[in-house]
């Protein structure tokens, strides 16, 4: 299902370079980021949504929802097998501050670097396509939590940092981080779903 759809497996530090923004860009469109990714296969596509909901950007009104349906269109095409991501205009339009952008990617990648030392292929059998479908089914779940959590402030985070972890897993090829990011999700789909009445009430 996911076999070829990455050219091969990323560093953390590289998939965060491509998130950033050009130095005289203003604002930074999803769209732009879609176009230099679109050949390195669903992983790094559902990194930039995932990690944009973790930063303080997700704290603006309609974020975490626009981010949950990112989440949630890309993951259904994993799960239906399509080879190249697609998703509607209004999706690909989805705008923040470049600065703020350049910013958060400018104090986390320090920290990246250390992480990318214990990032390694490993636990092929998450190629296996009922394992990769396993993970879209959980981020399927994260990103249509992350819509009615909105309304609770910062509880969209766990299941936004559980596909951020499952998409580092999938663009490193390292299987044991998808299962890291996997556990989180099944723990953030307990927590949000004692709150969601609080939430819809």
């Amino acid at each position: 299902m996911w076999a070829k759809t990455a050219e091969r497996s990323m560093t953390l530090t590289e998939l965060l370079t491509k998130m950033q923004p050009r130095s005289k860009q203003n604002i930074f469109y999803f769209g732009d980021f879609w176009e230099v990714m679109e050949k390195r296969g669903f992983g790094p596509m559902l990194a930039l949504p995932s990690f944009i909901a973790c930063t303080p950007v997700g704290a603006i009104p309609g974020i975490p929802s626009l981010t949950g349906v990112t989440i949630l269109l890309i993951a259904l095409q994993i799960l239906l097998g399509s080879r190249h991501p697609w998703l509607p205009r209004k999706v690909m339009d989805i705008q923040c501050e470049a600065h703020r952008l350049r910013d958060m990617l400018k104090k986390v990648k320090p920290y990246a670097a250390r992480v990318d030392r214990f990032l390694v292929p490993r636990c092929f059998f998450m190629r296996q396509p009922v394992f990769r479908s396993l993970i879209a089914l959980n981020c399927v779940g994260c990103g249509l939590v992350m819509i009615p959590l909105e309304l609770i402030p910062f509880m969209g985070l766990i299941p936004a940092l559980a596909v951020f972890i499952m998409s580092v897993g999938m663009a490193t090829d390292d299987g044991a981080v998808a299962l890291v990011g996997v556990s989180i999700s099944l723990f953030g789909f307990v927590l949000g779903f004692q709150h969601l009445p609080a939430a819809v009430s």
